[in-house]
């Protein structure tokens, strides 16, 4: 149980990270997203969303692209940095599986 909580709280911590270099991102940059990581053809990204009401937006959202189809796999609005534990875990599992079979399931 331990490996698995500090495999959570590394995740956690690989999650703030991305957040603030997110974050640092001039507003007027074109760059809108930032890598969390690779798998095979696929990245998971976590991605700015414009800012329209920042009392009720999302921090951001987490991004699976598979670059071999150029294209949004999933995707998940992200509340608090928590949120994205469990779903940057999720995002793991199906690239690894689409690396496996070719396509997502």
């Amino acid at each position: 149980m331990t490996s698995c909580t500090s495999e959570m709280k590394l995740v956690e911590l690989k999650i703030a990270q991305a957040y603030v270099r997110l974050s640092s991102l001039p507003e007027e940059s074109s760059a809108v997203s930032v890598s969390l990581a690779s798998i095979g053809s696929c990245e998971i990204r976590m991605v700015r969303w414009p800012e329209i009401d920042i009392d009720r937006a999302p921090l951001f959202w987490l991004e699976l692209f598979d670059h071999s189809i150029k294209s949004s796999v999933d995707s998940f609005c992200c509340c608090k940095l928590k949120d994205a534990v469990p779903i940057f875990d999720d995002f793991v599992t199906q690239a690894r599986g689409s690396n496996k079979s070719g396509d997502f399931t």
